[in-house]
């Protein structure tokens, strides 16, 4: 059975990958971390791997809600190859209020294949001067200034096992790989030089407290996988090589 992916594009492009459901629409919901933007009419790019049924391309399916549940009037735009859904908002997000992005799980590739999960991403509009709250996820303007930060860093960011001299020169302090039914979950814990994290063309993203993260699909078992560091004048500061679970 063929495998269905989904991209939403954002100012960091955020992964998510639902599997198939053959038949029916399940109910299962998946809610990403939060993400704030800069621009009052954003629109959000939902790409598939495969074609989607037109049919399931209307504002039940892709649309935007608002802190009170209140619904946001949109346009829906279906790319030429039938692979990308863009949904544009036609009033501005208001400073501050949390919306929530929906992607239901009736929304179908081919005939009868469905999306197994509703993927819900939580967003706020954060223009420049103001202050985000604790919850959102750091830019990465945030990231640069915590790399580069000499103030107490995180004790979490120390190695496990007991320090050595290899271990006092690490950049890439630890990684895992975790396997999801529809995606694999790569988080790098890194020092305080590291600005950046990348993998071949993909980066990953600043969660705070020296931790990137990186969702990513169709990574097979055993498959070897190159994690770079980069410090603020992106200079290559360490390589790992991870072996995906």
């Amino acid at each position: 059975m063929r495998r269905a992916f989904l991209l939403i594009s954002m100012i960091a492009i955020i992964v998510v990958f639902p599997g198939i459901l053959t038949g029916q629409a399940s109910i299962e919901k998946v809610v990403l971390d939060e993400r704030t933007i800069k621009e009052p009419l954003k629109s959000w790019s939902i790409t598939f791997t495969a074609p989607v049924n037109k049919g399931t391309v209307k504002k039940q399916n892709f649309y935007i809600i608002d802190e009170s549940q209140k619904k946001l009037r949109t346009k829906l735009r279906l790319s030429d190859d039938e692979s990308k859904v863009t949904i544009t908002p036609e009033t501005p997000y208001k400073e501050g209020v949390q919306y929530y992005l929906y992607v239901k799980g009736n929304v179908k590739t081919g005939k009868s294949t469905f999306l197994n999960e509703h993927t819900v991403l939580p967003f706020k509009l954060v223009t420049k001067g103001s202050t985000n709250k604790a919850t959102s996820s750091p830019t990465k303007t945030d990231n640069r200034q915590v790399s580069t930060n000499t103030s107490k860093s995180d004790p979490s960011a120390s190695p496990s096992t007991t320090p050595n001299s290899k271990q006092k020169d690490t950049k890439l302090v630890s990684t895992q790989a975790k396997r999801h039914s529809h995606f694999v979950e790569i988080s790098v814990k890194v020092s305080d030089q590291v600005a950046k994290v990348k993998a071949g063309s993909n980066e990953f993203e600043y969660k705070g407290s020296n931790l990137f993260v990186l969702y990513k699909p169709d990574l097979k078992k055993g498959e070897k996988l190159t994690v770079k560091g980069y410090s603020i004048s992106n200079k290559v500061l360490e390589t790992k090589e991870i072996v995906i679970p």
